[in-house]
């Protein structure tokens, strides 16, 4: 007669002898995965190393009876969800309220047969799924309202403050506004910004972590890449050192995802670099292939070992500086490029540059 497999594991702690042996062969045939204890204190070194899915478990034992096992097993693992099911001589209510109390999850009376204990666990195991996807569904439903929702307020906020702040500067000459309060308004337009940055990446970190976005794949022309560097370099007040070389036409891709990558990889560039340091953007296009390659100083001396230790919230620093922001750039850009069905590679070049290069998934690296 087969039951649920799946590997499921089953402790039995029974004092008895020909019961323990008879229950732990049973169940094996029955493909469970079984350990066998004869009493409380064995149980509990048992659970310790095999963390069984379920415990069937004799009352009456010596040394530790089965009631002190469970609350032994309650004291030591307070957060366990492992199905206990008591096996008793006894019919008492009274004894049942006991161990129902301390967390029992059912009770067979003996003499039982196995059809009995069969058909027990299989409910316990039942009962057991639906609760854990039951909370599984909660928890997922939980995070996802946990960060969109109230992220959506911050958002709808910072876009006040940012179209207050440029209001204001954009019309500084007319109000008329002395220069400590433009400074002012700088700081609180280029913190907004930041702010803004960091909790768009938030989101759709959460986004690619629950896969809930889906990549909208059209033609984007090269002219809208090559705009968006020239655009960061313009705003580095660094467009004299940017180096482009393009070929090609388009790209399909997702453009709000590609972009957000480009930006990564370019602001990077001219953040971490000094002005009149070179920062050479190569960019091929082609029906076969893709190839985007920016390169530039290691003035902050990143390497492979900190390439390969991205991860979400890892900020790495130069010196005894911690770089700004929430360390989820680079990360998002690997998973970003990753779903777009891409790869990103990085190269420490002999000339003391460094370089990011985006390519098909199938393309070895030159």
């Amino acid at each position: 007669m087969k039951s649920i497999k799946n590997n499921r594991k089953i402790l039995v702690i029974e004092d008895d002898a020909h019961i323990r042996n008879n229950v732990v062969e049973f169940l094996s045939l029955n493909e469970f995965d079984v350990v066998a204890a004869e009493n409380g204190v064995q149980g509990l070194i048992s659970y310790a190393t095999f963390k069984p899915d379920l415990i069937i478990c004799d009352i009456m034992m010596p040394e530790m009876d089965g009631y002190t096992f469970l609350e032994e097993l309650q004291k030591r693992y307070p957060l366990n969800f492992t199905i206990v099911i008591f096996l008793t001589a006894k019919n008492s209510a009274a004894d049942q309220r006991k161990g129902m109390y301390l967390g029992a999850d059912d009770y067979i009376v003996k003499p039982f047969t196995f059809n009995d204990l069969l058909n027990a666990i299989e409910t316990r195991f039942a009962k057991s799924d639906l609760r854990r996807e039951s909370i599984e569904k909660a928890a997922e439903k939980m995070k996802q309202q946990s960060y969109s929702t109230p992220f959506h307020e911050f958002n709808t906020c910072l876009n006040s403050i940012l179209t207050g702040s440029q209001f204001l500067i954009g019309n500084a000459e007319k109000l008329p506004l002395d220069i400590e309060t433009q400074s002012i308004l700088d700081v609180i337009k280029r913190s907004g910004l930041r702010l803004s940055r960091a909790i768009n990446n938030f989101i759709l970190s959460k986004e690619l972590e629950s896969k809930s976005y889906f990549p909208f794949i059209e033609d984007v022309p090269v002219t809208y890449i090559v705009n968006n560097i020239v655009s960061i370099a313009s705003n580095y007040n660094r467009s004299a050192d940017l180096n482009l070389s393009v070929e090609g036409v388009s790209i399909k891709t997702d453009k709000f995802l590609f972009k957000r990558v480009l930006d990564e990889l370019t602001e990077n560039a001219f953040k971490f670099t000094q002005r009149g340091d070179a920062v050479i953007w190569n960019i091929s296009l082609s029906t076969d292939a893709i190839s985007l390659e920016i390169e530039y100083p290691n003035k902050f001396r990143f390497n492979k070992t900190k390439f390969e230790q991205i991860a979400a919230y890892n900020q790495f620093t130069v010196g005894s500086q911690v770089l700004e922001g929430l360390g989820l750039g680079l990360f998002l850009s690997q998973k970003i490029v990753e779903v777009l069905g891409f790869n990103l590679q990085f190269t420490e070049k002999k000339s003391s540059n460094i370089s990011f290069k985006i390519q098909n998934s199938n393309t070895e690296s030159i």
